[in-house]
């Protein structure tokens, strides 16, 4: 998959997707995650919600290569007494969206207890997208763009971007990039099973006749 694929973000479908994937947000309470996910799938912010309990999900569309693919997203609660309850959200997600609040260092101290958690419950090939959000308030920011990258790398992560939830900066282009990176994913997992398929039936001996 790359930049020149056409992409176009859908309000509604028609029919059935060719193709879902599960994404799951988790971090601390009070880092955006809530916002995050109406920004994308509503493209509106507002300040004050809910505490989530448990978790809540909704559904991301997107075109790509003509092709449907909708992005099932689940906002985790981010209490500690929350955490034994979420984990059996976490199952069968194929990528992840791991938040803290660049201006309280606190929840980027945290992001170690989230991502044990994640590795604890989900399939290794997971891919996991460091977000640093609330990037419209600069002025009070305790974690530096460049500790957020250094995470990202030591831990091996998919992609780490910092987004704003209040502005929308960031935050659509980073589930459009999760949705191309999975289809093409999926793409060369069915040619190479089609391709193996192929080679199964030309290997198979040929029957002789009778006579």
């Amino acid at each position: 998959m790359t930049d020149t694929d056409k992409c176009e973000v859908l309000k509604t479908v028609e029919g059935i997707p060719e193709v879902l994937f599960k994404i799951i947000v988790v971090g601390e309470a009070s880092v955006g995650k809530s916002c995050i996910m109406v920004r994308a799938v509503k493209d509106e912010y507002k300040d004050n919600y809910e505490v989530t309990v448990g978790a809540e999900s909704s559904t991301f569309f997107i075109k790509i290569n003509g092709n449907i693919v909708q992005l099932q997203i689940w906002d985790t609660a981010g209490m500690e007494k929350f955490r034994s309850m979420i984990k059996v959200f976490f199952a069968g997600s194929h990528c992840a969206l791991l938040v803290y609040d660049i201006t309280r260092k606190e929840t980027f101290e945290k992001l170690d207890v989230w991502l044990s958690m994640l590795k604890e419950t989900t399939t290794p090939d997971i891919k996991i997208v460091l977000v640093g959000n609330k990037k419209d308030n600069d002025k009070e920011r305790q974690v530096t763009y460049e500790q957020g990258k250094q995470y990202e790398q030591q831990n091996g992560l998919f992609d780490f971007v910092e987004t704003s939830a209040k502005t929308g900066e960031g935050v659509i282009n980073t589930f459009i990039k999760v949705a191309k990176a999975l289809f093409a994913e999926k793409q060369h997992v069915n040619s190479k099973d089609e391709g193996d398929t192929k080679k199964l039936e030309q290997a198979k001996p040929k029957k002789k006749g009778c006579c």
